[in-house]
């Protein structure tokens, strides 16, 4: 069974919803009630050393009576408070103390082969707002097409003073990877640059920068 992660993030959260983490897991290929939402603060659910965290323990209790093995649990939950921590971290651009964070977990069973990809997504799409407080909208295909986009090329600062060069290390925010050289990169509106195969991918299911939450106009606004 494969797993897959997402997330968005409410810089204004109401008050109760500050700090929080809500995480919305979905099971595909079952019936209606495979879908589960827990809310707890986001520090205690990265604790390593908080095992009683009520959050974690709901979630682990859902998947086993799922079905799901405590193999696939384990791995799920284990990559989820790794994927909490960094978008959570101190070093992190998009996140910041008080935010409220939305993590979606998807389990795709491995009999849902790469053309079921169409279906899964747009049953996450209505699966994932009837749960919660955010809106998974894919931004508009001819608007992403039309997006700048540009050739990396990596930057090379000289020292003065040692005559050292100096390379200026620039990443693509999603994938977390540093620019490629000679690589395409394409630049939002308001400024903020990732990786052309990253970004494409990413308004497949939020029409929403990943940063700062600018909005493109959404995929189902054409129709």
């Amino acid at each position: 069974m494969r797993h897959k992660l997402s997330h968005e993030i409410d810089n204004y959260p109401e008050s109760d919803d500050a700090g929080t983490i809500r995480v919305t897991a979905k099971i595909f290929g079952q019936d209606d009630n495979s879908t589960f939402t827990t809310l707890s603060l986001a520090k205690d659910f990265i604790d390593d050393e908080n095992e009683e965290c009520k959050s974690k323990e709901d979630l682990n209790y859902f998947l086993l009576e799922a079905g799901i093995t405590e193999d696939v649990i384990n791995n799920a939950i284990l990559e989820l408070i790794v994927y909490v921590d960094e978008v959570t971290c101190p070093a992190s651009i998009e996140y910041s103390p008080g935010c409220a964070l939305n993590v979606r977990l998807d389990l795709v069973p491995d009999y849902l082969d790469d053309d079921d990809d169409s279906e899964i997504q747009e049953a996450a799409q209505v699966s994932f707002d009837d749960t919660s407080n955010i809106r998974f909208r894919p931004a508009s295909k001819l608007v992403v097409k039309s997006l700048p986009r540009k050739v990396y090329n990596k930057k090379i600062k000289k020292e003065k003073k040692k005559n050292k060069k100096m390379v200026s290390l620039e990443e693509c925010r999603i994938c977390l990877q540093e620019f490629s050289n000679g690589g395409m990169v394409v630049t939002l509106s308001c400024g903020h640059e990732f990786d052309d195969e990253c970004i494409v991918k990413w308004f497949e299911t939020s029409h929403v920068c990943p940063l700062c939450r600018l909005e493109l106009p959404c995929q189902d606004d054409e129709l």
